[in-house]
């Protein structure tokens, strides 16, 4: 049986009365604490560039995804799919966890959240399964799909849920962004994914049951009224939050197209180690009309990156 949410840990009371964490738990603070942000300690980035391997036609593999889209309509598009990079999820998320760096049973994540908005063409392997080998310790991990740009952000938020219920205090979001598809998306879609790209972020949470500052998902058809957030602080967003929150932005980081799961991530990442203490992140889907964003504390080493090559 699967659950929907973050279970909840009972405790038995301390002597002083308090309950949760305060009373055995791993975290540091009363359940009643103050509220608090996640703390980016670690970034990786993966951004390949240039083609693939070489397409090699296999008739099985070409039957199945005309049978996906028979039922839809949609037909197989075999020179587009032949002359994409066809990078699965599974290859790129592991070279974002590479990028990461060594990650030792002490600072490994307790939890493994991963982020996408396409679907993989590759349907034998799951991400989080394939990452989750690969880390000390066996984490949980599971993946989080269907929320187009949005996705990283309530994969944070389910992550931090966790945290404050079970205990956990380092979390591991992966984002990626798969672009070769067997069927045509079409050119101006938001959703599309046109190159290839997988951000890993180690976050560490040690507010434990404390609740959870700055973070929220609304709806807001564009354009909408004052940010819900601190505007003095710096903005990293995706380039719709121009339009559905128009205003002066003094100290913003704008991510480009192209990558809905990844852009504002991959931007994000550029930061640590280097840039504020303290940012914003934010995001608009127009689809769907809703804003997600989150306040982050920055602080750690400054993040591997690689262009793929």
């Amino acid at each position: 049986m699967f659950r929907a949410t973050a279970p909840v840990r009972s405790a038995a009371p301390a002597a002083d009365g308090t309950t949760g964490d305060a009373a055995g738990g791993r975290g540091d603070g009363p359940a009643d604490g103050p509220a608090r942000v996640p703390r980016l300690v670690r970034a990786g980035r993966y951004a390949p560039a240039g083609p693939g391997t070489p397409y090699v036609p296999a008739a099985d593999r070409e039957g199945f995804y005309r049978q996906l889209g028979d039922p839809h309509g949609v037909p197989f598009d075999r020179a587009g799919f032949a002359g994409a990079p066809r990078r699965t999820s599974v290859e790129l998320a592991r070279c974002a966890l590479a990028e990461l760096g060594p990650l030792t049973a002490e600072d490994s994540p307790d939890l493994v959240v991963v982020a996408y908005a396409a679907p993989d063409f590759e349907h034998s392997q799951l991400v989080a399964s394939c990452v989750q080998e690969l880390l000390p310790g066996e984490p949980l991990a599971f993946a989080l799909s269907d929320q187009g740009v949005l996705a990283p952000f309530s994969a944070l938020r389910t992550a931090v849920e966790y945290a404050r219920r079970c205990g956990f205090r380092r979390l591991l979001m992966l984002a990626v962004d798969q672009s070769s598809q067997p069927f045509a998306v079409p050119a101006g879609h938001p959703g599309a994914v046109r190159a290839d790209a997988a951000v890993a972020l180690l976050f560490e949470w040690s507010g434990a049951a404390a609740p959870v500052r700055g973070m929220g998902q609304h709806s807001w058809p564009a354009p909408g009224p004052a940010a819900p957030w601190d505007a003095e602080l710096p903005l990293v967003a995706g380039a719709g939050v121009r339009t559905a929150v128009p205003g002066v932005w003094p100290w913003a980081t704008w991510a480009g197209p192209g990558q809905p799961a990844t852009a504002v991530w991959s931007a994000l990442a550029d930061l640590v180690g280097g840039g504020p203490a303290r940012v914003v992140v934010a995001d608009h889907d127009p689809e769907r009309e809703m804003l997600a964003h989150c306040t982050l504390d920055l602080g750690a080493p400054a993040p591997r990156t690689s262009t793929g090559e």
